[in-house]
């Protein structure tokens, strides 16, 4: 971590010349002690120990037009692994386990979330060629069953598998057609491609300019209900370059895109009681599965990200991606009513939305009791005061949260990065700009404590999430929960 001395006589010379820029780095960055008793602790680690896991979702339908630097490749669930970390800066060897995710169709090993449905790459192939063929005109294998169902084995290890009841068995888990891009929305999706090389072409060459004009023209409406949106109009800073500017506004932009990019949960999900306390529990976590699609979108136009190869976005995302929860809700938390509202772009709040915030708070102290939702609701006002009703502070911290190796505290052995440099660029560059926002907005003494603070947050958020995984996995049957919300919380 860079000393604070050094960073106070940069700060101070700065006042004096006024017109240079921060160029020290304030790295945040944490770890997860493989002792007895599982402590969290927060350490700096070297670039080369840096390690992680991921899920991810394939849908971009609802999103390309959004993602001014989103890619098309595909996303997938990696095995986890296990390893050890130390003082030293040396890195040890991990030794890596068979993936542990199941295809939904033929039990074998699963490739990715495919068409709305985790599935092996031959059950996608499948699916894609034969989607939009009719079934009523396919014949099964066993056609002296006398049942209308599915009659045939179609298990990965069958020898002849009948295409009708393959087919059928597709539709019944889960997989969607419509999911299936058509010829145009090919040609669409790779001119999307080729626009966003040329902005990030752009974005290298600092041509801030150029940027801010096509971001303006694109820039969709305020999200108010999250605070006002931060000015670029005119910044004159000593801290932060145009382009810093340019790369503030387009991660907002980004945010604002995703919160787009699919349904509320509010207008999914009902407000009927839950039959029993299982079902109730279930509700809690498709909840959550709202707002870990909307964090995926978020994510995956962030060009650092998908700059890095497959295999260690999924590791970033099945380890990082549910602690972002808590910064994320605190975006919409009412702290006076202390409730979390759903995700909208309007100003003000629907009676709608006070109704489901509401359901959503007495099943959550339903499910998980009043202590529990004691100890969320002091992280949510915690945040709250870190970011002062400045989303783009949350936004910069989910970022930096992202990118940040040994975050999560759940009990369970992580593979390592192919590219772990990369991502140690990534954190620093982020934390870096985080740092020099918050001096920009507040003052340098400021701006330090808040570090602390965001440090201190970190070790609770961790605590949280590791008490919520241990009883989610106590209390509730992983069969019946959704396949993104298992993979997160490493149910599998």
């Amino acid at each position: 971590m860079t000393n604070i001395d050094n960073l106070r006589t940069m700060y101070n010379s700065r006042e004096q010349r006024g017109k240079q820029s921060a160029n020290k780095k304030f790295l945040i960055i944490t770890s997860v002690d493989d002792d007895a008793n599982n402590d969290n602790i927060l350490s700096c680690l070297n670039s080369t120990t840096v390690e992680t896991i991921v899920v991810n979702l394939n849908n971009k339908n609802m999103t390309d037009t959004y993602s001014t630097h989103n890619k098309s490749n595909k996303r997938s669930l990696v095995s986890s692994g296990n390893t050890k970390l130390n003082d030293s800066s040396q890195n040890r060897t991990v030794k890596k386990r068979k993936t542990d995710l199941t295809c939904a169709i033929c039990q074998g090993y699963a490739s990715g979330y495919n068409f709305d449905q985790i599935s092996c790459e031959s059950c996608k192939a499948f699916f894609r060629r034969n989607a939009f063929h009719e079934i009523e005109k396919t014949k099964c294998l066993n056609s002296n069953n006398i049942f209308n169902g599915i009659r045939c084995n179609i298990r990965y290890d069958a020898k002849q598998k009948c295409q009708r009841c393959r087919l059928l068995k597709c539709f019944q888990s889960g997989m969607r057609k419509d999911f299936i891009l058509t010829p145009e929305q090919k040609l669409s999706k790779q001119q999307c491609l080729e626009e966003n090389r040329r902005i990030r072409s752009m974005l290298t060459n600092n041509d801030a300019n150029n940027i801010q004009d096509t971001k303006t023209e694109k820039s969709p409406s305020t999200y108010n209900k999250c605070g006002p949106t931060i000015d670029f109009s005119s910044p004159s800073s000593c801290y932060l370059t145009e382009a810093d500017w340019s790369c503030l506004h387009y991660i907002q932009h980004a945010y604002l895109s995703s919160l787009q990019s699919s349904p509320s949960a509010s207008s999914v999900i009902s407000l009927e009681l839950a039959p029993d306390k299982m079902s109730a529990y279930m509700n809690t976590l498709d909840i959550q599965n709202f707002a870990a699609v909307k964090l995926i979108n978020f994510i995956r136009q962030i060009p650092e990200f998908e700059e890095l190869d497959e295999s260690d976005r999924l590791l970033l995302v099945k380890y990082n991606l549910i602690l972002l929860f808590a910064v994320r809700h605190a975006l919409t938390f009412d702290t006076t009513r202390e409730v979390i509202y759903d995700d909208n772009i309007n100003s003000s709040v629907s009676p709608a939305e006070e109704a489901f915030a509401h359901h959503c708070k007495s099943l959550f102290i339903l499910c998980y009791g009043y202590e529990f939702n004691r100890l969320f609701t002091s992280i949510l006002h915690t945040i709250v005061s870190l970011v002062e009703n400045d989303p783009v502070i949350a936004q910069l911290l989910m970022l930096n949260m992202i990118f940040l190796k040994g975050l999560s505290a759940i009990d369970d052995q992580e593979s390592s990065l192919n590219d772990g440099k990369r991502v140690f660029h990534a954190h620093t560059k982020y934390t870096d700009l985080l740092f020099r926002y918050l001096i920009e907005r507040t003052s340098f003494d400021t701006a330090v404590t808040k570090l602390m603070r965001i440090i201190d947050l970190l070790i609770k958020i961790q605590r949280l999430t590791r008490d919520f995984h241990q009883y989610i996995k106590s209390k509730v049957d992983v069969n019946y929960v959704n396949p993104l919300m298992k993979s997160l919380l490493h149910l599998s």
